[in-house]
């Protein structure tokens, strides 16, 4: 294959860098209003609403609320069903008589433009009757909390429990057991593109066409059919160009059927754009876990077990099961050999913004606890940190290994390939790793000090049940590739386009890859999980196979000979022994057509060069990887310096190095914004107080490193391109990594990372509280 595996600069981005882009807020209907949405005020309370000024406006269209939707209508369907949650509280698409987090829509105020309907909204009249918010975990849990569902006691949402071998005999015969309680806080998604839709009625047709900026509008398309009680069919969901999209939106939200109800309702196209004050305190957050867990070693270092505990801050609501926890759990013992894992999970209701994956999704988490322990291990038992990953690490002769527990997927989990030993030291030798411990054991006390920290991780990706690919060939030999698993930057116009090139052998470019139309394909699952590299690619390629066996039967007829004689060369099928002769694709597609009134040439083969192909992954494949940082640490400002950083990853085959740099350098800076940044705050009422990016920060280029990239392929054998998936594996090792050099650096009895993120300040703090500088050696 020549161009699968090429660093083949992307497809897309000539016209997103000449102001040709596509974007939600770019559409522009005939008679089109807008909408504002009145969000609460409170955190938990009774309400009344009293629109009638607005309604009673010349300004304003109308005003819609609960009541005023179709009882199908009025709560988000449940298309994302999970036994782990039999009776979820899933969000109403308007408030009814109760709110229970800041940012819960209430109304919408539908005018001409949005400016007036903003004016329009501000004359709605809520009145609150507060209650206490529940914004603590822990409290939360207690029987003297206050319930964010009346009838869910001690506001718990649902408990996971994975175990696997033996953990008490494993801590009965330690030689070391190190325990920690780690926690990470809230963050929010951010994309540069917040959310959208515009959604347009057609009565004629009895068809609604929606254009939204969604990671999964075939999962959209099912939940506004449903809510407006018409066929699939009879709804198209359109995704132009979007900015950024990260998982959180990858779920069904409020406004995704709100919207469209409006539209059916008025009969005229309906148009809803966020702004970024409503992104920060109403689109779904991610992160907040408390863990209290413990490693079990023997003498050398070796693990015999780890278990524990962990409370997971699910919001008010359930817009998607318990997915961020069950995959945080099922992910803490990461590429490492843990014979012995116990751990249990509380999922909580609190007065928040409801909780969903956003890049990472749970895993940052899990990665974040185990490499703490690892590191924690290695200081008390004085055991060089790589030492300490080389001793624990599993071998690549062990693969397939299984863990002994059900993955997310319903299967075992297994890892099917994998050599993450390797990747520890191609990423020691990134960093000079043996020479920068040799220069940190002579550097004077009273400089800047130095850490290195290391980090592995393990990503479940390619999750199935399926993805659907049409292919055609056209009149003009060139190929058409139709998907469901639309972009929001990840470049897969680019990597698709050079499967199918290679499978016809033509250019890169007579390869036209559409996506973005519900109506390309009939089935879609979407874009998330690290999935659409490994199952739409592969269903790119299983569609090409079947392309080829039709384009070779047509051939080995036009030829007068047989199938297994022939081969593609140059855009048409030629003799393998003599390639003077052959027939063009083009030549093959007019043949395929025949011509009007008479009878086709070759009608065994039937009309046209068109095939449907689909792939459906047994289970799983895993990515693995290893990061190694180097920081600086000046002790008197708190000021922390990256001066070093290795990423070396194993995602199987490579469809396009270059791309693939790219997905590892933006989970890296989505890393680094985990961190020491990015945190949403709640005060005790339940008010965020980081509703702005004044105080809701984010990395920037000043804060992003050079990074040098590697990757160490082991391919996968459950697809046949041997690929894994690569769009989260550069985020997840991120805040372990850096937690870990920081504590290195600073050396100090009693200084010790246990959360993230953390600022300059919070250093600072530890700073004052720690003991003197550790001895020379110790880790």
């Amino acid at each position: 294959m020549s161009l699968f595996g090429k660093r083949q600069v992307r497809a897309e981005d000539d016209a997103l860098l000449m102001g040709r882009g596509r974007f939600i807020d770019d559409i522009r209907l005939p008679g089109m209003l807008h909408v504002a949405i009145v969000r609460s005020a409170a955190a938990r309370a009774k309400i009344r609403v009293n629109v009638e000024a607005a309604r009673a406006s010349d300004d304003v269209v109308a005003v819609i609320t609960a009541g005023d939707l179709p009882a199908s209508a009025r709560v988000l369907p449940d298309c994302h069903p999970n036994p782990a949650l039999p009776d979820p509280r899933e969000p109403p698409v308007l408030a009814d008589g109760e709110v229970r987090y800041v940012g819960e829509p209430i109304c919408a105020v539908v005018a001409r433009d949005r400016y007036l309907a903003e004016d329009g909204a501000d004359l709605v009249e809520v009145e609150y009757e507060t209650m206490p918010a529940i914004i603590d975990i822990e409290a939360a849990l207690t029987a003297a909390s206050p319930l964010v569902h009346t009838d869910v006691p001690l506001n718990r949402a649902a408990q996971i429990k994975l175990a696997t071998g033996n953990t008490d005999q494993a801590f009965g015969a330690a030689h070391h057991i190190v325990r920690d309680r780690l926690t990470i806080q809230r963050g929010a998604g951010q994309a540069m593109e917040t959310r959208g839709i515009v959604a347009n009625w057609d009565r004629y047709q009895q068809k609604m066409v929606v254009w939204n900026v969604s990671q999964v509008p075939y999962v959209h398309r099912a939940a506004i059919a449903k809510a407006l009680k018409l066929d699939e069919i009879s709804v198209q969901v359109l995704n132009g160009d979007v900015g950024g999209g990260f998982g959180y939106k990858g779920l069904t939200y409020t406004e995704d059927l709100l919207i469209p109800v409006i539209a059916q309702m008025l009969e005229q196209p309906i148009k809803w754009i966020e702004d970024r004050a409503e992104h920060l305190i109403a689109s779904y957050h991610e992160r907040t876990q408390i863990h209290e867990l413990e490693m079990a070693l023997d003498a050398n270092g070796r693990i015999l077990g780890v278990r524990g505990r962990f409370l997971h801050d699910n919001g008010a609501y359930v817009p998607w099961g318990p997915v961020v926890p069950l995959l945080t759990a099922v992910n803490i013992p990461g590429p490492y050999k843990v014979p012995n894992f116990t751990v249990e999970c509380d999922i909580v209701y609190t007065n928040t913004v409801p909780v969903a994956p956003v890049r990472g999704a749970g895993r940052p988490q899990a990665c974040y606890v185990m490499e703490r322990l690892l590191d924690a291990a290695g200081r008390e038992m004085n055991i060089d940190a790589a030492d300490l990953r080389r001793l624990n690490l599993i071998p690549p002769d062990d693969y397939p290994y299984e863990l002994g527990f059900i993955s997310r997927d319903g299967t075992r989990r297994t890892y099917d390939s994998g050599n993450v030993p390797a990747l520890l030291e191609r990423a020691l030798d990134l960093v000079d790793y043996t020479e920068r411990r040799q220069l940190q054991a002579k550097a004077p006390a009273d400089g800047p000090m130095v850490g290195i920290g290391i980090a592995c991780c393990v990503e479940d990706t390619g999750l199935g049940p399926y993805e659907e690919v049409g292919m055609s060939i056209e009149a003009d030999g060139s190929v058409t590739v139709r998907m469901g698993t639309p972009s929001q930057g990840q470049g897969q116009r680019t990597a698709f386009a050079q499967i199918a090139a290679d499978a016809f052998d033509i250019p890169f470019d007579k390869v036209r890859v559409v996506a973005g139309n519900t109506e390309e394909v009939r089935y879609s699952i979407g874009t998330f999980a690290s999935r659409a590299g490994v199952v739409t690619g592969s269903a790119v390629h299983q569609a090409a196979q079947q392309m080829k066996d039709r384009a070779l039967g047509f051939a080995a007829a036009l030829l007068q000979t047989k199938t297994d004689a022939l081969m593609f060369r140059d855009g048409a099928v030629v003799l393998a022994d003599d390639t003077s002769r052959g027939v063009t694709l083009s030549e093959i597609v007019e043949t395929s057509l025949g011509e009007s009134g008479a009878p086709l040439a070759l009608r065994e083969f039937g009309p046209g060069m068109s095939v449907t192909g689909s792939f459906s992954p047994a289970t799983n494949t895993f990515a693995t990887g290893c990061h190694v940082a180097v920081v600086e640490v000046d002790l008197q400002t708190c000021k922390v310096n990256i001066i070093k950083y290795a990423a070396v990853e194993d995602f199987g085959n490579l469809a396009n190095p270059l791309i693939t740099d790219g997905q590892v350098l933006g989970g890296i800076a989505l890393g680094i914004g985990n961190t020491f940044f990015e945190k949403v705050e709640y005060d005790e009422d339940g008010q965020i107080l980081t509703g702005t990016f004044m105080d809701y920060l984010m990395a920037t280029t000043m804060d992003m490193p050079r990074v040098d990239i590697d990757y160490v392929a082991t391919p996968s054998p459950l697809n046949p391109l041997g690929m894994k998936g690569a769009g989260q594996g550069g985020t997840i090792p991120v805040p372990a990594v850096l937690s870990a050099a920081i504590d290195d650096a600073v050396r100090r009895e009693g200084f010790r990372l246990r959360h993230a993120p953390f600022s300059e300040s919070d250093l600072f703090q530890l700073l004052a509280e720690s003991g003197p500088p550790l001895t020379k050696g110790a880790k």
